[in-house]
């Protein structure tokens, strides 16, 4: 009777094989699809965020995430875990299984930054995950206050030549997206400019209106408020295409820097080796949540734009932004700590 059962087994497994095969998937692949027995996602998905409740970050993974859900037909439960900015949650995330039921909100500072700000992290930002998708870019603005005369980036760096020293830049502080921003300018330009960090991109904001400090380099989301309140004037966008929030301002290709173009994007990434079938199965989901009309209404508005892209790029474009990133830092003198 057992060698009986072992047979009808085996012939079960031959048939399901064969039927997968034939629609150009392995057995295991199958999970992945969207109906049958054993397809993906089955129960709930976390989507981890590596930073508090209430940022920016937050706001968009919690917006994503809901879209995603109810394209899955599963909940996406949002956990926060932050602390050493992002590296905690980011390590959750890089030592749980590879079955697409845990993901991270990643962001060019957690994956291509981080690495650089700090000397032994518990994981491989590159090799200890799998590369979904970028699921928006929040265009990192330059902004003066609005006393200076400047109408273009080409009138501040000339200005900015013409007067080393004299101009000033703060940020969010040392090794912060808008500090490497302020440095990639430096370093393509060869303009002398002093760096006044701040323990956030907020407590700028004073300085740089009251005139103290002659701009800000930080993320449009975060800069929004102020430009709109005529407070701040912006002059370019660091990112690869211009803002859908403020369309008017260039990018720093357009304003004649091409070289100063940094990448400021969230992303979606899951633990390292990945499925194939559910990979593709995520960057589905996520890429036509993207391009829902409400959802991208929702994030255009908070200044951060849908992105959506093929894994194969992402993973491209995030290994060229660390190794960016990383000459940067380097012709900054930034020392991990």
């Amino acid at each position: 009777m057992t060698n009986l059962i072992d047979r009808k087994r085996r012939s079960w497994l031959l048939f399901a094989g064969a039927g997968a095969a034939s629609a150009g998937l392995s057995p295991f692949s199958a999970m992945g699809q969207g109906s049958g027995p054993g397809a993906y996602p089955v129960k709930p998905i976390r989507l981890v965020i590596p930073f508090a409740a209430g940022g920016v970050s937050d706001i968009v993974g919690r917006a994503v995430g809901q879209k995603m859900g109810e394209l899955f037909g599963q909940p996406v439960v949002i956990e926060n875990r932050a602390g050493a900015g992002g590296a905690v949650g980011s390590e959750f995330v890089a030592a749980a299984p590879a079955d697409g039921y845990t993901l991270l909100l990643s962001s060019v500072s957690t994956v291509a930054i981080g690495p650089y700000l700090v000397k032994k992290l518990p994981y491989d930002s590159i090799a200890g995950f799998t590369a979904i998708g970028i699921v928006t870019y929040a265009p990192n603005v330059l902004a003066v206050h609005a006393s200076l005369p400047f109408k273009s980036l080409a009138e501040l760096l000339a200005f900015a030549k013409a007067n080393p020293g004299k101009l000033s830049f703060g940020s969010a502080g040392v090794g912060s997206v808008g500090h490497l921003s302020g440095e990639l300018l430096r370093s393509v330009t060869g303009v002398d400019m002093v760096h006044v960090p701040y323990k956030t991109s907020a407590a700028a904001y004073p300085d740089v209106i009251s005139g103290n400090v002659s701009m800000v380099f930080d993320t449009l989301p975060a800069a929004i408020g102020h430009i709109k309140g005529g407070k701040v004037r912006p002059l370019a966008v660091l990112s690869p295409r211009r803002s859908a929030l403020m369309p008017e301002v260039p990018t720093f290709a357009e304003a004649g820097v091409p070289e100063a173009t940094l990448n400021f994007w969230s992303g979606l990434h899951a633990p390292a080796n990945l499925p194939p079938a559910v990979l593709a199965r995520i960057s589905e989901i996520l890429n036509r949540a993207l391009n829902s009309p409400d959802l991208r209404e929702r994030l255009i508005g908070l200044g951060a734009d849908p992105f959506p892209i093929s894994p194969q790029e992402f993973n491209v474009r995030v290994r060229e932004d660390y190794e960016r990133i990383g000459k940067v830092v380097k012709a900054a003198g930034i020392v991990p700590e």
